[in-house]
């Protein structure tokens, strides 16, 4: 009876853990949009693509997801390029680009600390801004230029 005992408890537990999640998740969404500014996220994720998305790490993809969330739309320019386009666009030889572990990016909503942001995150190696307004993150070491 005792071996009855302890092979049923870890269910009782995980019932009960799914329970309290199942609970969470329903209460969450009852919080609504103030949950967001609680949270620190302001915005719905929306990030649009005007370029290759299938070979973007995952990594620089959740940074996305996140920017978005924190600063509002998000529209990614570039992220695979060829090397007669990395030329022309005036990109490094080594570009990250090249083998598509870069991205630029724009943001629509409120950019003011989205450079801070990119500093501190621990997904994004390299990260930039450039003068027309344009983002840069990819997946080297840590470092601006």
């Amino acid at each position: 009876m005792a071996m009855r005992d302890q092979r049923n408890r870890p269910s009782g537990v995980l019932h009960r853990l799914c329970l309290v999640a199942a609970m969470s998740l329903v209460l969450a969404s009852c919080a609504g949009p103030a949950a967001w500014r609680h949270s620190g996220l302001n915005y719905p994720a929306s990030i649009s693509w005007n370029d290759t998305r299938w070979c973007v790490p995952f990594r620089l993809k959740l940074a996305l997801w996140k920017i978005s969330r924190r600063y509002g739309p998000v529209t990614v320019h570039s992220t695979h390029r060829w090397p007669f386009e990395n030329r022309r666009k005036g990109g490094k030889k080594r570009s990250y680009h090249l083998t598509c572990r870069a991205v630029d990016f724009s943001v629509r909503g409120d950019p003011s600390g989205v450079m801070g942001y990119l500093r501190a995150s621990p997904l994004i190696g390299g990260h930039s801004r450039y003068p027309r307004g344009f983002y840069h993150i990819d997946t080297g070491p840590k470092r601006s230029w």
